[in-house]
């Protein structure tokens, strides 16, 4: 068979996710990036849904986002809990459904044409935002699949017209049962939440502290804020100076996309040796494996990722809604303890540290929960290879 025929045999996706917080779009990279391992020759189209609307409309969902995760979390428990009711099929839309429908009809009609040219076998969505566009396009005669990247999912990614859902748990594939959707019960599939290939191999822990140049001795805990960098990320730190000082801990501190707090935590700590603080960082996933301890914002894809690696995890600040969900749902499993006072993290530190059989055992736990082959089960379902 020629070269050209085998280059033609390759599926073509299309996914699409939304730039509201950062594990939407990690989780369409790690599809994208999944598949062209499978398929180097392969096209692939991933793009963000805020990119096809007028930039005022993209600023005003991202920002109130940010605003929300960060500073306002009963705005955002109330918008969450308003909007996560389930349409039943025939049923009347709600008001939300149908403003979200209005406006992907208005702006995302060059999304549609662009879909046309690109001609895909299969469309993945990572986020809700615009995929009214599609699913009231049924001309396209393809099949549009919903990603969860969270552990329970939103009734608004149940929406009953996708061709069907990649759940995260069990207790999600139990919500779709509970919408009533004709056949969920074939469509709805438990496959994990998609994340890099990286996670499917990562470093030993003697292996990352050699890259990353962290004594082998030295207790090393992770202080991550998610992509957003959100949680009280000072109080945690501040709980370990003295030990980081008169112990040798070494603590890296990630604020993501939170400039500002980057900026105040980088002043603050600059005198003190053995706290690094950093933005974003491309090799996260070594300094899971290099860590004792990982304390978290429990956003899906981190969730996903310190599970993949095996981690000893601390939850800190979960987000009403999803992120509270992620948060029961790890601590269920007895892969995570919560932090439920920042100041006194360190204290907790050293008491697991006191007893090796109890970070053995969430350890052990998340390991179990990890699901570094999610994004590549779910391609092979959807496109039944």
């Amino acid at each position: 068979m020629s070269a050209q025929n085998d280059l033609k045999r390759q599926p073509r996706i299309a996914i699409f996710y939304a730039t509201v917080g950062t594990g939407h779009k990690a989780a369409a990279e790690a599809l994208a990036a999944w598949h062209r391992e499978a398929y180097p020759n392969a096209d692939v189209l991933c793009r963000d849904l805020l990119a096809y609307v007028p930039s005022w409309v993209r600023w005003c969902v991202t920002n109130a986002y940010l605003f929300m995760a960060r500073r306002a979390h009963w705005l955002w428990s109330r918008l969450y809990t308003v909007t996560d009711r389930a349409v039943k099929p025939g049923g009347i839309p709600t008001f939300w459904d149908a403003l979200h429908g209005a406006v992907s009809r208005f702006y995302l009609r060059r999304l549609t044409a662009e879909l046309e040219a690109f001609a895909p076998d299969a469309i993945f969505a990572t986020h809700f935002f615009g995929m009214s566009a599609l699913l009231g396009r049924r001309e396209l005669s393809v099949p549009i699949y919903y990603v969860d990247t969270d552990y329970i999912s939103h009734a608004r990614q149940r929406d009953p017209r996708f061709d069907g859902w990649f759940a995260a748990s069990d207790e999600s594939l139990r919500q779709h049962a509970a919408d009533g959707v004709p056949g969920a019960d074939r469509k709805a599939h438990n496959c994990g939440i998609p994340i890099a290939p990286v996670y499917a191999s990562p470093l030993s822990r003697k292996e990352a502290r050699e890259k990353l140049g962290i004594e082998e001795s030295a207790v090393s805990v992770l202080i991550a804020g998610g992509g957003i960098g959100a949680g009280a990320l000072d109080a945690v730190a501040d709980s370990m100076l003295e030990r980081s000082q008169s112990k040798g801990w070494h603590v890296e501190i990630l604020c993501g996309a939170n400039r500002r707090l980057y900026e105040k935590l980088r002043d603050k700590y600059f005198p003190f040796r053995n706290v690094v603080v950093r933005r974003f960082i491309h090799n996260i996933c070594d300094y899971y494996a290099a860590s004792d301890v990982v304390v978290l914002k429990p956003g899906g894809l981190s969730s996903a990722e310190v599970t993949a690696c095996g981690c000893a995890i601390l939850l800190l600040d979960p987000l009403p809604g999803q992120e509270q969900y992620n948060c029961d749902y790890l601590l269920e499993g007895g892969a995570a303890r919560r932090i439920y006072e920042a100041r006194r993290t360190g204290d907790l530190i050293e008491e697991l540290l006191a007893r090796p059989d109890e970070l053995a055992r969430l350890r052990a736990n998340a390991s179990a929960l990890g699901r570094p082959h999610a994004a590549r089960d779910i391609l092979n379902t959807a496109l039944g290879e």
